[in-house]
């Protein structure tokens, strides 16, 4: 159901993943953050000594398949009609109000409360918050039949952070 609904549209299940040890700072890190070189060492991170990363599945490339639920992309959130999400008071540099980082549902299940501002308190609340770009998926939701929306809240509950 939350395929074919739409969800998975942005909310993508796993992204792939070339390693599970990287360096902070990065190569990639923007002007105004720490950048390799204004240190006299990298901190370096292995996610492999962790037990729950070395359970993450591999795809045909063997990259580590990382069960995001997000796309690390952003989103205009909001519409004329639905607008709960552009709430925002306070602009991001260069970003609209009502733009944000489509939200990994890792862990949504252990997470409560939900929207960026934390003004939402149940999973039903943020999915009929959805406009602009998510309003689709919102719509198809609305559609589903009561019991189809309890299974969709449900599934979302088991997607748990493990200690």
């Amino acid at each position: 159901m939350f395929d074919s609904i739409g969800c998975s549209s942005c909310h993508i299940r796993a992204l792939p993943l070339e390693a599970l040890s990287f360096e902070d700072p990065g190569p990639f890190d923007a002007a105004g953050t720490l950048r390799q070189g204004e240190m006299d060492a990298a901190s370096t991170y292995n996610l492999e000594l962790l037990d729950w990363a070395r359970t993450l599945p591999r795809n045909t490339s063997n990259q580590i398949m990382v069960p995001l639920f997000g796309d690390l992309k952003r989103h205009a959130m909001t519409d004329r009609q639905v607008a709960t999400l552009g709430n925002e008071l306070l602009s991001q540099r260069f970003v609209e109000r009502n733009v944000f980082q489509t939200s990994e549902l890792w862990g949504i299940g252990s997470t409560a409360p939900y929207g960026h501002r934390g003004d939402l308190t149940t999973l039903d609340e943020v999915i009929r918050a959805h406009g602009g770009e998510g309003r689709e998926s919102r719509d198809n939701y609305l559609a589903l039949s009561d019991g189809d929306k309890s299974a969709l809240i449900a599934f979302l509950k088991t997607l748990v952070i493990q200690e």
